[in-house]
């Protein structure tokens, strides 16, 4: 009982969240298109809470036309290239 209270605390606090070099975005559910900026070589980070299903895509222009990364899966890496914005999706 003790270990599910933990794990819906956990949910409830954020269904994911995204770091990188110019901050930390996190929500509960999708999220449309949004702005930010992300040199190449920064390290970059997409947390997901357990048995969440949501995935991050990610885009080297400002609107989310181009789309050069996409990922459900937690992951902690370098870019290597600039980053623009994101969305997340499946939530």
């Amino acid at each position: 009982m003790k270990l599910l209270t933990i794990l819906s605390l956990t949910t409830a606090a954020s269904a994911w969240t995204f770091t990188f070099s110019g901050g930390v975005r996190d929500g509960k559910g999708n999220k449309g298109c949004t702005g930010i900026t992300h040199s190449k070589g920064q390290t970059f980070e997409w947390d997901r809470a357990f048995l969440s299903d949501c995935c991050i895509h990610l885009y080297d222009d400002n609107h989310c036309g181009n789309e050069v990364g996409f990922s459900c899966s937690d992951w902690k890496k370098t870019s290597s290239r600039d980053l623009y914005s994101f969305k997340v999706t499946n939530c």
